[in-house]
């Protein structure tokens, strides 16, 4: 073999090595956990088990949260070859509904591709739905009446009592079609000339988890 031949030999070698993945050392026994909570109930923690597959120890160095939701806490911040250990997280269900999911980033010592994601669902059902949120009129239509759809999720039925508009040139007339459990809202414009936003707010005859929307909208446009 020539000098030549053996050089780039020697280039492709060196190539192929910073082309291949990093092998790493930290194995997961799941990166994606999801998770549900009824109504008013707590998320159980969220427990992510890793193992130390390398042949020299490794550190975790960073747990980073991707919001304030969460609070990570590592059993075992350093792994001996073949040790296991695992990440703790505490996830803060507060204001957030609906299919929820949030990640966390773990960093480690090792040289090269040394950071995992893990991902945190959460399967959270609304304690009220309104439906639609916005309803709009524009002003080449007339001012008919429209309707929002307002179902109470609990196990136990929530009255609502009233509803309340920040603007008086929008009627509202609230119907119990079943007492604590569905309504319907009616809003009518009194006219249609202006273009406007206004804000209606629900009055439960209950306090609500923290949280829940009891907003929707009504718009000319």
């Amino acid at each position: 073999m020539s000098p030549w031949q053996r050089n780039i030999g020697v280039r492709l070698c060196v190539a192929v090595f910073f082309l291949l993945p990093a092998l790493r050392a930290i194995d997961w026994e799941r990166t994606e956990i999801e998770q549900r909570a009824e109504i008013g109930e707590t998320l159980p923690p969220y427990e992510f088990t890793f193992k130390n597959s390398g042949t020299a120890p490794v550190s975790i160095t960073n747990a980073r949260a991707g919001c304030g939701c969460l609070a990570p806490v590592i059993d075992r911040e350093t792994l001996a070859p073949g040790e296991t250990g695992k990440v703790l997280v505490k996830f803060d269900r507060t204001g957030l509904v609906g299919e929820v999911a949030r990640t966390i980033t773990i960093t480690t010592d090792e040289s090269r591709n040394n950071t995992y994601e893990l991902t945190l669902r959460a399967n959270l059902p609304e304690p009220l739905t309104i439906a639609p949120r916005l309803v709009f009129w524009k002003s080449e239509n007339s001012a008919s009446t429209k309707s929002i759809d307002i179902k109470i999720n609990f196990a136990t039925p929530v009255e609502i009592t009233d509803a309340t508009c920040n603007r008086d040139n929008f009627d509202l007339a609230l119907v119990a079609l079943e007492p604590g459990r569905h309504y319907r809202l009616d809003i009518t414009p009194r006219d249609i000339a202006t273009p406007r936003l206004a804000v209606i707010t629900l009055k439960p005859a209950a306090p609500l988890p923290a949280g829940t929307t009891l907003t929707a909208y009504a718009q000319v446009r």
